[in-house]
Formats: C-alpha cells, sequence, structure tokens
C-alpha cells in the first residue's frame, strides 16, 4: 500500500489509492520503476518523497522529466551492472554497444570476442557532446529496436519493425552499416569541414571589409539623413554576419567533437543536420553578393551650375549624392571552382543494360485508350477516345475522378506548374483544351486549324502533332529526332522489330520507347538511334499498346492497352 500512496501522491490526488486505481495508472508505476534503484542511492529510506518531489516537478508535462533524468543518468551507469541490478559508475561508453562500462566490465568488454573491436571513449568526453548530437541514438525510439536500414527516399535510419509498417514500399534500402561505413573519412565530411571553414574566412573577410570601408563618422550635419540611412543597413549586415559566423563556429565546434567522440551513425545523422545550416549559410552569402547589400557607398557633392555666378540668388547650392559600386570582397569555394572545371560526362547506361520489373497491372476504365501520363503524386491519367472521357486512377488502380470535356479525347500532357491537362481532339477536329484538374473545368479552347494528335509541353510552350523538337513515330515504322530547328538529328528504321507504331517516350537518359499496335511489343532505342531492341512483347500482356508514358521522378514506364490493361514497370538502369 506504501507504493500505492506514493502514486497517489505524484499524480496529484488527496485520497488514497485503492488496488483498482493502482492497476488504472500501472504504466506510470512501470515508469517509476524504472528508476527507483538509482533513487534509492539518493534518498536512502526517503524514496517517497524524493518521488514525490520529482512529481511536482514534471507534473503536466508529461513524461519529458523522466526522459531528461534518463539521459543524465545513462551515461553515468554502468550498462552491464544495470541490468543485474547493480548500481556501479561508468568510465568508459561503447559507441556500438551503446551503453556506459564500469571499470570491471570494461576489461571483459576488451577481452570478449564479440566485443573487443568496439569503439570506446571517455564517459567525459562522450558527455562533451553536444545534446542534440546525444540524442542520436543507435535505436528507434518507436519500437525501441536498433536500427538496421536506411531509407534515402526518406532520409532516415529504421529499424527492422519501421521497414514492414513504414517503409514497405520504398526502393531505396540501404544497410545502415554499409551507409555509415567510413563516414568520418568519407568525402562528405571532409567536404563539411572544409566548407564550414570556407564559410567562417569569408564571414571574416567581409565583417574586416565593411569595419575598414564604411562611413559612420566625420559626417557633416547635411548628410545627417543618407549616414544614417547607410549606418543602419551597414549595422543589420554585420549583425547578421557576426550571427552566421557564431553559428558557423559552433558547427565546427560540433563536427570536431563528433569526429572524435561520436558513433558513426551518430555522425551521419549530425552531418545531415549540420549540412542544412551549411546549405542556409551559403545561400546567405550568395544573397549579400547579389543584393549589393556590401557594395562600397560614397557620398560625394556635386555644385549648381550657376553656384559661381549666382550665389546671392540660388535656394540650393548643391546635391548630396549617395553612390554605391561593387565591394571587392571575393568568396572563396570550393565547390565554384570545381564547377568552372571541365567535368567528365557521366556515361549513359547502354540500352542492354535496361532492365524492367513489373510494379503492377492495373485495369482500366473505357474504351479506345489512346493517351496516359502521371500526376506528380504518381497517380494515372488515361484517355478514352472511345467514350470522350479521361480517367483519373489512384497509385493502387482505383477510380479517383473522371473528366467529361464534352468533345473527343485524344492525347493529353499534364503542367504541373499551373495544374493543368492538355487535351487533344485527335481525327477530323482541329482544337487543343485546357482543363484545370483542381476544380475539373475546362478553362480554355484553342483552335489550330489542323487535326491534332500527340502533344507535349516545355518551357512554357506546347509543341503536337509531331512538330519541331518533337521525335515522331511515322506510318514506315521509323522513329526521327529534330531539334528545335527541324533539323533531323537521326532516324530509325523499326519495320523489323516493330509494327504500327504508337506510343512514344523518353527517359532520364534521353532513351527512347516504342510501342508496336499491330506487333503487340516495346522496343528502346539509344539516344543517339544507332542501337534498339525488344524490352517487352505479347507474352508480357502487351496487347495492342497504344500509349507510353515515363515518370521522371519514380523512374517509372506506364504501358496503356487499347483495352482493359495498363502497366507499370520499374526501370533499372
Amino acid at each position: 500500500m506504501n507504493s500505492i500512496h506514493v502514486l497517489s501522491e505524484i499524480l496529484g490526488h488527496n485520497r488514497q489509492r485503492t488496488v483498482r486505481d493502482y492497476f488504472e495508472f500501472n504504466r506510470d508505476i512501470i515508469l517509476i520503476r524504472k528508476y527507483i534503484y538509482v533513487l534509492v542511492t539518493c534518498a536512502n529510506n526517503c524514496i517517497g518523497s524524493v518521488l514525490v518531489t520529482c512529481a511536482n516537478n514534471c507534473i503536466g508535462s508529461g513524461n519529458r522529466h523522466f526522459l531528461d533524468f534518463s539521459m543524465s543518468s545513462k551515461c553515468t551507469v554502468c550498462g552491464v551492472c544495470e541490468y543485474q541490478n547493480i548500481n556501479k559508475p561508468s568510465v568508459v561508453w561503447c559507441l556500438e554497444c551503446d551503453e556506459g562500462l564500469c571499470e570491471e566490465c570494461k576489461v571483459h568488454h576488451a577481452a570478449s570476442k564479440a566485443t573487443r573491436d568496439h569503439s570506446v571513449v571517455l564517459r567525459s568526453d562522450y558527455q562533451n557532446l553536444p545534446s542534440n548530437i546525444l540524442e542520436n541514438t543507435q535505436t528507434c525510439p518507436k519500437h525501441d529496436e536498433k536500427y538496421v536500414i536506411f531509407c534515402r527516399k526518406h532520409d532516415i535510419p529504421c529499424c527492422r519493425r519501421c521497414v514492414v509498417e513504414t517503409h514497405n514500399d520504398c526502393r531505396d534500402l540501404n544497410a545502415i552499416e554499409d551507409v555509415i561505413k567510413n563516414v568520418k573519412s568519407s568525402n562528405a565530411f571532409l567536404e563539411m569541414e572544409k566548407v564550414l571553414k570556407e564559410l567562417s574566412e569569408n564571414l571574416q573577410r567581409i565583417s574586416e571589409k565593411i569595419d575598414k570601408k564604411t562611413l559612420q563618422e566625420n559626417l557633416t550635419k547635411e548628410l545627417y539623413d543618407v549616414e544614417e540611412k547607410e549606418n543602419k543597413s551597414i549595422t543589420n549586415i554585420i549583425s547578421s554576419i557576426e550571427e552566421k559566423e557564431r553559428k558557423v563556429t559552433e558547427s565546427q565546434t560540433i563536427l570536431d567533437k563528433v569526429k572524435q567522440h561520436a558513433s558513426d551513425l551518430q555522425t551521419f545523422l549530425a552531418m545531415k543536420h549540420i549540412q542544412r545550416d551549411v546549405t542556409i549559410n551559403e545561400q546567405f552569402l550568395e544573397s549579400l553578393i547579389k543584393q549589393e547589400k556590401i557594395n562600397n557607398a560614397s557620398i560625394s557633392w556635386k555644385n549648381e551650375n550657376a553656384v559661381e555666378i549666382l550665389s546671392n540668388q540660388i535656394k540650393k547650392i548643391g546635391t548630396i549624392i549617395l553612390d554605391t559600386r561593387p565591394g571587392d570582397t571575393i568568396l572563396t569555394s570550393s565547390k565554384n571552382q570545381q564547377a568552372q572545371k571541365v567535368l567528365p560526362t557521366t556515361p549513359v547506361p547502354s540500352i542492354d543494360d535496361v532492365k524492367l520489373t513489373l510494379r503492377r497491372t492495373v485495369k482500366t476504365f473505357g474504351s479506345d485508350i489512346i493517351s496516359c501520363c502521371f500526376f506528380p503524386d504518381g497517380r494515372m491519367v488515361f484517355s478514352c477516345y472511345g467514350n470522350d472521357k479521361i480517367h483519373v486512377l489512384k497509385t493502387n488502380g482505383s477510380l479517383d475522378f473522371t473528366l467529361k470535356p464534352g468533345s473527343k479525347t485524344s492525347h493529353i500532357d499534364f503542367i504541373e506548374k499551373s495544374q493543368q491537362l492538355v487535351v487533344t481532339s485527335g481525327f477530323n477536329y482541329k482544337y487543343i483544351k485546357i482543363i484545370n484538374v483542381i476544380n475539373r473545368k475546362t478553362e480554355k479552347t484553342v483552335v489550330v486549324g489542323t487535326q491534332i494528335y500527340g502533344i507535349v509541353h516545355k518551357d512554357e510552350k506546347l509543341f503536337y502533332n509531331g512538330g519541331k523538337s518533337w521525335i515522331t513515330c511515322c506510318n514506315d515504322d521509323s522513329v526521327t529526332c529534330c531539334d528545335l530547328q527541324g533539323a533531323v538529328k537521326w532516324k530509325v528504321e523499326l519495320y523489323t522489330n516493330l509494327k504500327g507504331a504508337r506510343g512514344i517516350t523518353v527517359d532520364n537518359y534521353g532513351r527512347v520507347y516504342v510501342s508496336g499496335y499491330e506487333s503487340n511489343n516495346v522496343v528502346v532505342i539509344s539516344t543517339d538511334g544507332s542501337k534498339h531492341r525488344v524490352l517487352l512483347s505479347g507474352k508480357d500482356g502487351l496487347k495492342k499498346p497504344q500509349s507510353l508514358c515515363f515518370n521522371r521522378k519514380n523512374n517509372n514506364l506506364l504501358i496503356a492497352n487499347q483495352e482493359n490493361d495498363a502497366f507499370i514497370y520499374d526501370i533499372l538502369k
């Protein structure tokens, strides 16, 4: 009953707790038990009053107090002894085990085959790490399991259960030990040290120039307004620079401590935080130059022409002129220097390296699917020429909504910036409709004076019907690539491998994909048109494929048959 009474006081109630109440607050008791053995050493027989004092200080703030207490005591107690309900102070900290070790356990730890290669640092050195670095634990706070995977899509570490629950659909997952291996000697870490040093030097250089070249003294009374305005601007800039310089110095200190005492995982996560600060500071420096905030200011005097002749007649003898010219401060940046060098061209993977993995088969709606495209969030859009409708499907293949433009719907393309869908009219019709996908209304109809099929947008312009700057499929089953001036760059004949060329799209490397309506296949062409090969055929479910679309964001290829089925493939390399 004593423990129940203590719990009653902690929860702020005045009456005695019953056994039923005890079980109602079971979670709080479990949390208290976790710290009883530490409190015993401090409070001896006064455990009740100690707990009450602790509760009075933290009641209303949830478990935060206990968590803070855990962080401060975790480093000071030997984890191995703690597991055996023995309270011994730690002298070192194991970065891999993520726990402290006393003198005796340190010896066993160093001798054990499983742990003899672990990295150990003095407890005092580890505790000197910034608090936000210490919070980067080796285990998942949600599931209390060690991190084993790093998700590059979400840029976070994951435990085994995180992968199953949240990242099951993520493609770019890597083992955490591979990601953090040699992180302290990696080019990214060295580059961050270099960039921080450059930021600090640049800020100091600007500060010195401003101190030497600004006009803050010895101005006459007539120049007061101009001087006050410029002085205020200079003060604000200096204040901003000093603040940025302080933060850069702080980041350098943190990086140095992390390099010496933090684990590889903590180092990796810390680099992510520091990189964001580095980017902000680099943008700040660039803005000083671009916005002409550190231009040299000079105040001059301009006489009126009549000042010598009509000095007794004029009311104003001159004008104060504030002139600025570009400052002579030069910022150093290894990134800019590297950008000025001629870098080797990234090799484009060969079409022989293209591998397709079927992600999903989608049942389409309507008839005569003549065109398809993606929304940025992965939803699919299909144009049904047979029933004059446009169907938008969710990523799981279910119908989201249907657009009814009130006319024939041939080829489509989505403009992300304006959230508009452009729709061509096809055979025997001569216009383009522009539909707002948010309110699902037609905003504009453009008459083009000719039959119109394929359409695409680039640089706020629409290119349609196989005109200039278009890779076109011809009736002779060839593909021709032209530039913006209409000059032919290359042409490839496909009649031996493909018949009835219809759909066409291009991936991130510039490789061209063409669907054969009559041959029921898909062919890939190299960027220069010199090579091509068949990727998919009727055996893969293709039946009169009329449309292709490449998702540049997710590296997916969407293939739509004329009826019933569409396929989403992941493209590797």
